[in-house]
């Protein structure tokens, strides 16, 4: 019995100190602030944020120069009067191409590619915003996962380690009563112990986000204090024409539920989870924190559409521009 006993003490004091380290999951990093976020909270009233496109009336000169899309991210902009008033510069100039003709209509034509570039680096700052906060949550996931993948390897090596003696103190002591029963008993449990303890091995986190972008997706509040004017209205409008009518909110709300991140739980747990996820924060799993990475990736997606709209925005402006004023030079 003094050999048994030989035998499973180490190992126990190894369990011991193997289940400590296990249950000592929430690590200790500094997340409660986030360099991610900006310095300040969008302002503006219902009213500033332009009308839907389907419910204000567009001037046949525009609905003849340029596409559905452009009109719609010119409307977003708030240009669609600016585009107008270069339309007309343009058939004045047609009548009187005179010299303070052309210079009010190439001042109209700047105008509205600074005020796309404008739009451009605005789009180009809250998808900045956003990625960093989707690598910040995938950083950490990717810490959590290596601790796991760490623990378990040195959680199947002890299993193999106790395994093994397990074999060999039962042929050792084969004629010594029942002491391999014990041996063997013995090593099956903390063989089957490990075997738990592999599958319960989940490290965890306390991460915050005050300023939480997902919450406006999820809520879609009639303004917002995380999007700017123009890009609140890209994702929450619907063309009436489309089969399905949805927001692009909405379909990123779709596939945020079709990662199943919130089914197959009780109503209790159902709503912790939204509760984490849309409000402050809270203590994160790594799969959790890689699925809020996924929810970023999703909006920014969708955000950087814009922005093939404003590259067919102004490829539509150049070519009408060089279309219709080329026998009055480029200079």
């Amino acid at each position: 019995m003094n050999l048994v006993r030989f035998f499973i003490i180490p190992v126990a004091v190894f369990l011991f100190v193997s289940c400590a380290s296990i249950q000592d999951s929430n690590i200790n990093l500094r997340l409660d602030k986030s360099n991610c976020f900006q310095d300040y909270y969008y302002e503006y009233e219902e009213d500033q944020i332009p009308p839907p496109l389907h419910t204000i009336t567009i001037p046949a000169n525009l609905e003849q120069n340029f596409s559905k899309k452009s009109i719609n991210i010119a409307n977003a902009m708030g240009i669609l009067e600016l585009m107008e008033r270069y339309l007309q510069s343009m058939e004045e100039l047609y009548a009187n191409p005179g010299i303070e003709q052309r210079i009010r209509h190439l001042e109209l034509y700047q105008k509205l590619f600074q005020r796309i570039g404008f739009a451009e680096l605005e789009i180009s700052s809250e998808s900045a915003e956003l990625e960093c906060e989707e690598y910040r949550a995938d950083q950490i996931s990717k810490y959590l996962k290596a601790k796991e993948d760490n623990t378990n390897t040195k959680l199947t090596v002890a299993s193999i380690v106790v395994g093994a003696l397990g074999a060999v103190g039962t042929t050792i002591f084969f004629d010594n009563g029942k002491t391999p029963e014990y041996i063997a008993l013995s090593a099956g449990i903390l063989g089957a112990t490990f075997g738990v303890m592999i599958l319960v091995n989940k490290k965890k986190v306390t991460f915050e986000h005050e300023r939480n972008h997902l919450q406006e997706i999820w809520e879609g509040p009639a303004t917002s204090k995380y999007f700017p004017a123009s890009v609140w209205y890209y994702l929450n409008y619907v063309y009436p024409e489309k089969e399905e009518q949805v927001s692009k909110r909405e379909e990123i709300i779709e596939k945020w539920i079709s990662l199943g991140l919130f089914e197959d739980l009780k109503p209790k747990d159902r709503e912790e989870m939204i509760e984490k996820f849309f409000g402050n924060g809270g203590v994160y799993y790594s799969d959790e924190l890689e699925e809020r990475a996924g929810m970023y990736d999703q909006i920014v997606s969708q955000i950087n559409l814009m922005m093939q709209d404003l590259k067919t925005l102004s490829g539509e402006l150049e070519i009408l521009q060089e279309s219709k004023f080329s026998k009055f030079g480029k200079n």
